[in-house]
């Protein structure tokens, strides 16, 4: 049975989405990437930290979602497509979905689901043009996974026939609409199906909180962990936390040992170059120097945790840099 929820109050509908994993968060799941890591999905579910919704890029997709159907309209004028409004969910699967919109189109048989996205130019090259040098408005192109798996969702939820991602990439003089279809997947919507249970099976329910990325996760585990308690806990059967620790070290001397290099140089070319601003090379580089003025400014007071490493029965005494370098 699937719920049907208007969506008139914003808190209400981030609190429905809370208790499922939504079709902008397949792709997590699923392992192809998409706006967060598996922890930071935890941690949302959990409310050990705000939804993901008013990042930069998302509100330009929230915003721009009225042009998108615009576009559509003046690109496909022979369609019926409205907005939807509407939260879809199934209890117990515990999977949601609000798609855009729903379509009917008269080639297509049934209701198909619209799925909206804007998109820079720079970004629509690199990662969705199969050729980057091609045009953006006729070359071949793939949307990526995690998209193609949110509308896979949206169409397996809402049980639609169809669906489709618009798409308006947006350059600085001009716009370009284009239109990529989403067929419903029988293998994809199984896996998804799988992936999603599994998601709850093993990490939601029993209360454990996946893996890091250590990549992603730096702003995760400072909201989750801003202070220490003045415990210690053994590490000693951990061998990944012993080698991690002689990475820290190795890289932090070479850090120390480049900058102890790079100033003589620097100093060099500065007597070289005297009072003049630039400096030409035989190959035709140019050095500059210029002067430039920093106005004075105060640091407002903050806290941070250190990262120190310390020497076997010892009290952590090695410098980690972190006056320059915060951990």
């Amino acid at each position: 049975m699937i719920e049907r929820h208007q969506i008139v109050d914003r808190d209400a509908w981030l609190a429905l989405r809370r208790e499922n994993i939504n079709a902008s968060e397949t792709g997590i799941v699923c392992g192809a990437g998409g706006y967060g890591s598996p922890a930071e999905l935890y941690a949302e579910k959990k409310g050990l930290r705000p939804p993901l919704i008013d990042t930069g890029t998302l509100k330009r997709g929230r915003w721009g979602e009225a042009a998108v159907f615009e576009a559509l309209a003046d690109e496909r004028p022979e369609w019926n497509v409205r907005r939807a409004k509407v939260y879809l969910r199934d209890p117990v699967l515990r999977i949601g979905a609000t798609p855009d919109g729903f379509a009917i189109a008269p080639d297509r048989d049934g209701f198909g689901v619209v799925q909206t996205k804007m998109v820079s130019r720079s970004v629509f090259r690199a990662k969705w043009l199969v050729d980057p040098d091609a045009p953006i408005a006729e070359g071949e192109a793939r949307p990526p996974l995690f998209y193609q798996l949110q509308t896979l969702t949206e169409e397996l939820v809402s049980d639609c026939g169809w669906g489709v991602l618009a798409v308006v990439i947006n350059g600085e003089y001009d716009w370009t609409f284009r239109l990529f279809d989403v067929p419903r997947h029988p293998e994809a919507e199984a896996r998804i199906l799988e992936d999603v249970a599994a998601f709850w099976r093993d990490w939601l329910d029993p209360g454990v909180m996946p893996p890091f990325d250590p990549k992603r996760d730096e702003a995760l585990i400072k909201i989750l962990y801003p202070a220490d308690d003045g415990t210690e806990i053994d590490l000693s059967a951990d061998n990944r936390a012993a080698e991690l620790v002689d990475d820290l070290i190795e890289k932090r001397a070479g850090r120390r040992r480049l900058e102890g290099e790079i100033g003589p140089i620097e100093t060099e070319l500065r007597g070289k170059l005297g009072p003049h601003t630039y400096g030409l090379l035989g190959d035709g580089r140019r050095i500059v120097a210029k002067a430039i003025h920093r106005k004075a400014y105060s640091v407002a007071a903050s806290d941070y945790r250190s990262l120190r490493i310390g020497k076997a029965d010892t009290q952590p005494e090695e410098q980690g840099d972190d006056e320059q370098h915060r951990s």
